[in-house]
């Protein structure tokens, strides 16, 4: 199912447009289709359900603190108490408040992974170049 809408372009901004489909080959509202898709931000709702509250403030955030938000790291304290504590799951069985201390670490590391990606993904939707993993391995 596709929708129509009337939108007022500048003589300048239709003339592009205009050639820009010539040249693909393809029709004017396939380039816009094609244009919007590329610019819109990425939908909250392709997060699942659960982390979409933690994720949805970010699309208010500047371009500064979506950077600060894709550079966070999860806290070596906590990381270190989540992998002693997946060790120890391994060997032995979790008491009650070291298995509800284990899902709290993990939805945290969860939330982290999420945000990281989406600020990542709205800074690229922005126009920004992303590092490479490579750049990413040298950071680290």
């Amino acid at each position: 199912m596709s929708q129509s809408i009337t939108i007022r372009l500048s003589e300048t901004a239709y003339s592009q447009l205009h050639r820009a489909a010539e040249l693909a080959h393809q029709s004017v509202d396939m380039i816009v289709e094609q244009s919007l898709a590329h610019s819109l931000p990425a939908l909250v709702e392709e997060i699942p359900l659960a982390y979409q509250p933690d994720v949805y403030p970010l699309l208010q955030m500047s371009d500064a603190e979506l950077t600060e938000e894709a550079h966070r790291r999860f806290p070596v304290d906590r990381w270190t108490e989540y992998q002693a504590l997946l060790a120890k799951k391994k060997e032995l069985s979790l008491t009650t408040p070291e298995q509800d201390r284990l899902a709290a670490l993990r939805r945290e590391s969860d939330v982290l992974s999420f945000r990281k990606g989406y600020a990542a993904v709205l800074l690229k939707r922005r126009g920004y170049r992303l590092p490479t993993l490579a750049e990413l391995s040298r950071a680290q």
